[in-house]
């Protein structure tokens, strides 16, 4: 019985001495490591945000007959790309095709880039010989002034100059693997 006790006695000063260390050590324990407090104040802002949607497969206006095209007649087919953005300058948007010429099948079935005069679009489409086939596009941004000026026109018949936005005019090529 007496053994009893001295193992409760024991076992109840453990505790006790253990539960002052314990206390202590919280109380004391930033002012031994030198914690000091500060208020921080954190600011998340969110940047520039832009929203694509791009359209899916284009349909044409009618089919190429064959291998020689459809000489004087153009088949032509249009995407929209929806463009949503929170930057209030706006952004900037290229086309770039990832061969060059832009629009083949292999190395026998393609099409030539569409060759407008100079460095300038041309106002309206020039058909290619009879024997040829040239791909080409033209930008028309919801307004005007969210166009390219390349693809802006003066109303009449010249592409770069102006604030007009006529439409289905001023006829590009792809520029081989260059950003337009």
């Amino acid at each position: 019985m007496k053994k009893i006790k001295e193992i409760k006695a024991v076992i109840s000063f453990s505790l006790i001495i253990g539960m002052v260390f314990t206390f202590g050590y919280m109380s004391f324990e930033p002012e031994i490591v030198g914690a000091a407090t500060d208020d921080i104040t954190v600011t998340q802002g969110v940047a520039a945000e832009l929203s694509i949607i791009s359209p899916g497969n284009i349909s044409m206006s009618v089919s190429i007959p064959g291998i020689t095209g459809n000489p004087g007649s153009p088949t032509t087919g249009s995407a929209t790309w929806n463009v949503k953005t929170s930057n209030a300058t706006g952004f900037d948007m290229k086309i770039k095709a990832s061969t060059d010429p832009a629009l083949q099948l292999d190395g026998s079935n393609q099409f030539t880039d569409y060759s407008p005069v100079g460095t300038v679009p041309d106002f309206t489409w020039a058909s290619p010989a009879a024997s040829a086939a040239e791909f080409g596009f033209t930008v028309e941004a919801a307004t005007p002034e969210d166009n390219d000026q390349k693809f802006l026109d003066d109303a009449t018949d010249n592409c770069g100059a102006g604030t007009d936005q006529t439409s289905n005019s001023c006829w590009f090529d792809f520029n081989g693997a260059t950003d337009v």
